[in-house]
């Protein structure tokens, strides 16, 4: 559709393009008045290039651990070093709070420490600065690094149970042929806030039942974690499902940017 010779896109068309659904465009809208699309006469909602822009922007910032209700604020500041260093905080520092509580064996600190930060920071930030280079400093077989596993599993996994009826954003599967807990929690971690219904299995796969779960539950997206895979395996799992296939080992980050691309991509 074009008025003025300017082109406008339905918000079916903007949520493929963008990889955000239509539900949290809306609720963009009605709750934080990010995105004030212009209407048609019968009242459906046309966004215009600069919309998309902004809502590309917004999840820009959304990864950067920005909370929606503060992103208004900041969609017109540039993503300068300075300000990112301000919103990123002091990672080393609060590295050494969960590793105090964890050698302490202090589950109450490190719920209380767990909870305010996931009101700072989102999962992808949080996985990536502090708990990956936790569990990889941490001692094989002792029980802080025991305690900050189950911690993550049961933390982890009950956000996204929690969230799993009220997401309406794409299929995402998580499957692996190899047992690697730490990568599979920290991958969960990283989508924990994300707008994705995660499904992923605890326990390795072979390839033959990762082709048959693809093809019954028909992601969007299929991420392959731990394993070798040939590229075969990848023209197999597509054509099976029809999904977007990514191994998380060569992805540049787990985020909306990194997920809504894949989609854009298929």
């Amino acid at each position: 559709m074009e008025i003025n010779q300017n082109p406008l896109y339905p918000i079916r068309e903007v949520s493929r393009l963008t990889g955000v659904n239509t539900v949290t465009l809306r609720a963009w809208e009605r709750r934080y008045g990010l995105i004030i699309p212009q209407r048609t006469p019968k009242g459906h909602r046309i966004y215009s290039a600069e919309d998309i822009e902004k809502v590309r922007r917004i999840l820009h910032w959304l990864d950067k651990g920005v909370t929606v209700s503060q992103v208004g604020d900041l969609l017109d500041k540039p993503l300068d070093a300075i300000v990112l260093q301000a919103l990123a905080g002091d990672w080393h520092a609060l590295q050494a709070q969960f590793k105090f509580c964890l050698q302490s064996l202090n589950e109450e600190g490190l719920d209380q420490l767990f909870c305010s930060s996931f009101t700072r920071w989102s999962g992808s930030e949080l996985s990536l600065q502090v708990f990956a280079p936790l569990l990889k400093n941490l001692a094989d077989k002792t029980a802080a690094q025991g305690l900050l596993l189950r911690y993550l599993r049961t933390r982890v996994g009950e956000r996204l149970q929690q969230r799993r009826t009220l997401l309406a954003g794409p299929k995402l599967l998580i499957c692996a042929t190899e047992h690697q807990p730490s990568q599979l929690l920290l991958l969960l971690l990283a989508l924990a806030d994300l707008d994705f219904q995660v499904v992923w299995f605890d326990q390795p796969l072979s390839f033959t039942e990762i082709l048959a779960t693809a093809k019954q539950l028909k992601p969007q997206i299929l991420l392959l974690a731990a394993g070798h895979y040939l590229p075969e395996h990848y023209q197999q799992l597509e054509d099976a499902s029809k999904a977007c296939v990514a191994e998380v080992a060569k992805l540049p980050a787990i985020n909306s940017l990194t997920l809504h691309g894949l989609l854009k991509e298929k």
